[in-house]
């Protein structure tokens, strides 16, 4: 679950990625149910333990989505279109100058658009 290292006395605790993505799956459903008060809570506790460029890039996409819907009415996403952030995340993956960073935030966006299809939200 985690992982322990000893730095000159002091042991820090670093998430393993499997952890990470969890998280970051939970975040999403919690953004998809419009909870938006435990997607924030979660975000800024798993903020300072991503270590990795496409753990950060798939915490931005969250945390983006979260920010979308904190300044939309009713906590939703009222211009969310699926078809279109697919193949924006497609085209993104796709791009020769792509790195871990953007693939990272192209999954976390694919992820939420296939959360956000399968199912409607349900209620808190």
């Amino acid at each position: 679950m985690y992982t322990l290292r000893k730095v000159k006395y002091r042991v820090i605790i670093v998430l393993t990625s499997k952890v990470v993505q969890e998280t970051i799956a939970s975040i999403l459903d919690s953004l998809h149910k419009s909870n938006l008060e435990e997607a924030k809570r979660m975000i800024q506790t798993l903020t300072p333990e991503v270590k990795s460029e496409k753990e950060r890039g798939r915490l931005m996409a969250a945390a983006g989505i979260y920010a979308s819907m904190a300044k939309a009415k009713e906590g939703t996403m009222q211009s969310w279109d699926t078809g279109r952030i697919e193949r924006a995340a497609k085209s993104i993956v796709a791009s020769q100058m792509a790195d871990e960073f953007d693939a990272g935030y192209a999954e976390t966006l694919l992820s939420y658009s296939k959360l956000t299809e399968s199912s409607p939200p349900s209620a808190v």
